[in-house]
């Protein structure tokens, strides 16, 4: 018995089940269509898919992408919510408006009343290593509520994963505090965000998590019953949208995992900064910030002397 079912439970063929697939788009004409068909393939032999699209302030044809697919794609459905930052004008907070929309009819439209999984992906080209095996490996056990991707690479979504022992606070919180009383700013960038960027192997255990998304994640239907999306704290702050949900959950007694066996990408725009280029570069900016900062600081003090001197 391997370890993706040691756990003594009976693997779920997705023959019999119906899925929707819902995600968020803003111009994301090279790439949405890519990834639809890449995400249909992945699904391929599930009993049904019905998709819905969120759409809102795209300048570029991804409108019109979007109406190509409806007419390509069996029960594929998307809605536009127009130009919305200048309505909303937090970007976290315009992100879990359009996040609710696609919630509301999980929870209330007919439609996807029969539905008994629901499929949340980003849809800018980041799910370019999906699979079937991959997707349906999911299935291997059933102790589950939520299922996020893994990636073959290091693991890039910080921000919206929450573990008790590998991330427990907010990442990006975490670095102003740490700006706050270091100047080494790429160490500080090292500390609370790249450090945490760590390789998940494929025949590791899952990983059960606070919170986790990764691009790509799998929920039981009845997740959304209930629980919204929120993207700005009570004080303003910019808040990831998927750790508030994830929390309602677990607060409702929600099983979350990360499944290693669910990869969808490799290397992302995240994590490139791992590589050593990328790090050089930091390096070398980071040391400026410092210089600029030490500089600054030296005026002051020739200031507070001249000062001085003036009283003497």
């Amino acid at each position: 018995m391997t370890k993706h079912t040691q756990q003594g439970l009976v693997k779920i063929s997705i023959e019999n089940l119906s899925f929707a697939v819902v995600g968020l788009v803003r111009n994301c004409e090279s790439t949405i269509k890519a990834d639809i068909y890449r995400i249909k393939n992945a699904m391929k032999n599930s009993k049904e898919v019905l998709w819905l699209i969120i759409e809102s302030d795209s300048t570029d044809n991804t409108l019109k992408e979007l109406k190509e697919l409806r007419a390509q794609i069996t029960n594929f459905y998307f809605k536009s919510l127009g130009q919305l930052a200048s309505k909303i004008s937090k970007r976290t907070d315009r992100i879990s408006h359009c996040r609710n929309a696609y919630a509301e009819h999980i929870r209330n439209d007919p439609l996807f009343s029969q539905v008994d999984y629901v499929v949340v992906a980003d849809l800018d080209g980041l799910n370019n290593k999906l699979t079937q095996e991959a997707f349906e490996s999911c299935w291997l056990r059933n102790d589950w509520d939520m299922c996020a991707a893994n990636q073959d690479g290091p693991y890039y979504d910080i921000w919206a994963l929450r573990h008790k022992d590998w991330c427990p606070n907010d990442c990006w919180s975490q670095n102003k505090f740490l700006n706050t009383y270091r100047l080494d700013f790429e160490k500080n960038l090292w500390t609370s965000i790249y450090s945490k960027m760590i390789t998940i192997p494929k025949d590791s255990e899952w990983i059960e998590v606070e919170s986790a998304f990764g691009g790509f994640a799998v929920y039981k239907k009845h997740m959304f019953n209930e629980c919204k999306y929120m993207g700005v704290t009570e004080t303003g702050e910019d808040l990831c949208e998927h750790v508030f949900f994830h929390k309602k959950l677990k607060q409702k007694g929600a099983k979350l995992f990360i499944n290693p066996l669910m990869i969808n990408t490799g290397i992302t725009e995240h994590t490139t900064d791992l590589l050593w280029k990328k790090r050089f570069k930091n390096k070398i900016k980071g040391f400026k910030r410092k210089i600029k900062v030490k500089f600054k600081e030296s005026l002051l003090l020739m200031k507070q002397f001249l000062d001085w001197r003036k009283l003497k």
